[in-house]
């Protein structure tokens, strides 16, 4: 996947690619190296690492082991992802750490948890540099891809699969993404 990471960046026209500043990931395999390799702040996606950490809750939440411990490090990490006060941070971190150490949580809302605390500033570039404007997760370009792929369904050969999707980007013109709301606690 590296291998083609690499060859979609090295396809960025050199004076598009000095103006990239930035890039917004799910954190996939790489994605940091990628960030890295390019020198561009790197914003890890919110709503990926918090439907990692309900993964598995279910709608019966009587029956699911550990619920309000889960509801508990879901609520921590959301302070975490949305807070500027150093105190409120500090403070916040010691009750998730207390949290995942319980014996009663899960494997992997632990190692998900612990990723979080480690790549904590990949989650807060947003708010480190709000001049940016960057989104928090990387829901406009999934709904892009998922309308190149309605509009590109009927195409026969990778020549009008392309000329299809091209034509439909270039017309789309731009997805505006939702947004993110920069809140002090």
């Amino acid at each position: 996947m590296l291998r083609e990471m690499d060859k979609a960046v090295a396809a960025i026209p050199p004076r598009v690619k000095s103006r990239v500043c930035a890039f917004v990931s799910d954190g996939f395999r790489g994605s940091q190296l990628l960030s890295e390799q390019n020198h561009w702040l790197h914003q890890r996606c919110h709503f990926h690492l918090l439907a990692n950490l309900v993964r598995g809750k279910g709608k019966r939440r009587y029956r699911i082991r550990s619920s309000n411990l889960r509801d508990k490090i879901l609520e921590a990490t959301r302070v975490i992802l949305g807070s500027r006060n150093d105190p409120v941070l500090q403070q916040t971190r010691k009750v998730l750490r207390i949290l995942i150490n319980r014996p009663v949580c899960p494997p992997y809302i632990r190692k998900q948890a612990l990723e979080f605390l480690e790549r904590e500033h990949d989650f807060q570039a947003y708010l480190r540099y709000p001049s940016l404007r960057l989104p928090t997760t990387t829901s406009a370009i999934e709904s892009t891809g998922r309308m190149v792929r309605r509009a590109t369904r009927t195409a026969r050969t990778p020549r009008s699969l392309l000329l299809r999707a091209t034509a439909f980007l270039r017309l789309k013109r731009y997805v505006i993404c939702n947004g993110n709301i920069n809140r002090i606690n």
